[in-house]
């Protein structure tokens, strides 16, 4: 027995050996491991908001709840079901189902994205079993107005304990700016005892969370929610494809809008592909409103010498590069100056002007003015455009090229063109980011977009007063859409013939592209306004006036309103468009 007693005892002896002396070290590590708890700090997203320090998009702080039925007595189940319904707001008899018949032994989740007013209500009631987890998701007051331009977010649960959510831009600003807008999370480690303490003087071991940057938008959410709305009714009323408005200030660059019908809703987008910004993707032919740019390399650079009264005769038809050109609308014995082949948009006359300078002067201008390239909006998936090179063109080519046809554009583009004039010929990039708001509240401007000169200033002031003469023709036309009172409206509209997947083959360009872009006031233009309205219904109407022109009524007229522009008089220059 002695023996038997010596024998257990020295196995005790040796395990104690084992545990405080070889292998104490492992044992201690395991120990603060199961008393060394973990806590997220969240480093919050950075927020996204308009001109007017109006949010866009912004963090905010949601709860989940869930239950563990385990804990609740089952005759008080009824009763925790009806006091939750409220807060909840969930029906107490789909609680009660959840309670009763848990698809988990341990939890049952009874109500996501619960906001924290209701959140505190619910910890009021001291029901046992109920827990609540913070999840921060992203919300955009201003909706599917502005949507293409911010873009959305996805969260994504990490695998810490507690999970925690990850917030992470999927288009449009959100997703430009991704890795500016994100915040860095920190965490907290503390020991705590068995019942759930801090243990003292163990001490605490704390990485701070980093709050992500803010952005200031040049956008002026009320110009783009007119601008959307008039989109929307235009589409209706032509029963048209979509429709696009860009607002932008020719001096500075900046986005004031850039709307778009159909547009989407973040919350409930179900497919990505729906998140398209059309103002920066999509591409169309400009049609006339792309005249401006083959009138000023001819009236820089034409030969023989060419100026806003030199003179051509229009026929009914002309022939170049063995291609028919022909008008929209013709009168016999038309003889149009430049100024008033741009006024009243022949083709005839500027498939002519055409003929005096050289495809490649023309290719150069085209470019010059920004068309095949990206504006340096920094947009994801935004649309270069497509312009064939001169080496690549079909011998008509020049001469559709210069009344917009065989180009395709964004609108974000065209509205370029017309700033590039309306800034006296210098081209601005566009730019959507007024500044930056660091974590620490301090604020950065952006830095001026940069800039170049396209066309000389007199060639731009040139343009600027025959496009003055452009609401007035369509004015006698019965389509006052350029008539803003008490401002004179440069403008000038544009109907293109396209190809479609539905176009039978006796009509392989049966879709029909309609623009209107203008400036105001007068010789001194402040803004820039372009709608482009896709594949309306013919029986409705297809052309630039008729289809766009009403939108462009109404983001212009609205758009002076809320800039606070004074008007200019509405001095309207003469400018013959006839010869004799």
């Amino acid at each position: 027995m002695l023996l038997a007693i010596a024998f257990v005892l020295t196995l005790f002896g040796g395990r104690l050996i084992q545990l405080q002396g070889m292998e104490s070290a492992y044992y201690q590590t395991e120990a603060k491991t199961q008393q060394l708890h973990s806590t997220t700090l969240v480093g919050m997203r950075g927020a996204i908001y308009g001109a007017n320090g109006q949010p866009l998009a912004m963090t905010v702080q949601t709860f989940t709840v869930t239950a563990d039925p385990a804990q609740m007595a089952a005759a008080k189940k009824p009763k925790y079901a009806a006091e939750l319904a409220g807060p909840l707001s969930v029906p107490a008899g789909q609680l009660l189902a959840k309670l009763l018949h848990p698809p988990s032994t341990e939890w049952v989740v009874l109500k996501q994205g619960l906001p924290a007013s209701a959140s505190d209500q619910v910890t009021a009631l001291g029901i046992p079993g109920i827990t609540q987890q913070a999840v921060y998701v992203r919300e955009y007051p201003d909706g599917p107005a502005t949507a293409n331009v911010v873009g959305f977010t996805n969260t994504r649960s990490t695998n810490t304990i507690p999970s925690t959510e990850v917030i992470t831009g999927q288009a449009g600003i959100e997703l430009e700016y991704n890795q500016l807008l994100s915040g860095h999370d920190g965490s907290e480690e503390v020991y705590q005892g068995t019942n759930g303490e801090q243990i003292p003087l163990q001490g605490s071991t704390v990485t701070q969370a980093t709050d992500g940057s803010s952005l200031t938008l040049t956008i002026i959410p009320a110009l783009q929610l007119a601008a959307q709305q008039a989109c929307q009714a235009q589409v209706e009323k032509m029963h048209a494809q979509d429709c696009t408005v860009v607002i932008m200030r020719p001096k500075t660059g900046d986005i004031l809008a850039m709307a778009q019908w159909p547009t989407y809703y973040q919350p409930t987008l179900t497919n990505v592909a729906d998140a398209t910004d059309l103002p920066a993707q999509n591409v169309f032919e400009p049609g006339s409103t792309a005249k401006v740019i083959t009138a000023a390399a001819a009236l820089e650079h034409g030969s023989p010498r060419q100026t806003p009264m030199t003179a051509y005769n229009i026929p009914y038809a002309i022939t170049e590069g063995g291609q028919v050109i022909h008008d929209a609308e013709w009168s016999y014995g038309e003889r149009y100056t430049i100024a008033g082949i741009i006024a009243n948009s022949s083709n005839v006359g500027m498939a002519q002007v055409a003929n005096t300078i050289t495809p490649q002067l023309q290719d150069q201008y085209l470019r010059a003015f920004g068309l095949d390239q990206p504006t340096g909006l920094d947009l994801p998936g935004e649309a270069a455009g497509i312009l064939p090179p001169v080496k690549s063109w079909w011998p008509d080519e020049r001469y559709t090229l210069s009344y917009g046809q065989g180009v395709d554009v964004t609108a974000l583009q065209m509205a370029g063109v017309y700033a590039t004039i309306a800034n006296g010929g210098v081209r601005v990039a566009p730019r959507l980011v007024a500044g930056v708001t660091s974590p620490s509240g301090k604020y950065t401007p952006s830095a001026p977009a940069p800039s170049r000169r396209v066309i000389k200033a007199t060639t731009a002031r040139e343009l600027i007063q025959i496009l003055q003469q452009v609401p007035g023709v369509d004015e006698k036309a019965s389509q006052p859409w350029g008539i803003i009172p008490g401002y004179a409206v440069a403008a000038k509209t544009g109907t293109s013939s396209e190809q479609g997947a539905n176009c039978p083959a006796a009509n392989p360009l049966c879709v029909y592209g309609s623009s209107y872009i203008g400036m105001a006031p007068g010789d001194n233009p402040q803004v820039v306004v372009a709608v482009n309205v896709q594949d309306p219904d013919k029986k409705f109407g297809y052309f630039g006036d008729v289809v766009a022109g009403p939108v462009f009524y109404q983001a212009m007229k609205f758009a002076l309103q809320t800039l606070q522009i004074p008007p200019d008089g509405a001095t309207v220059p003469y400018v013959r468009l006839t010869a004799p």
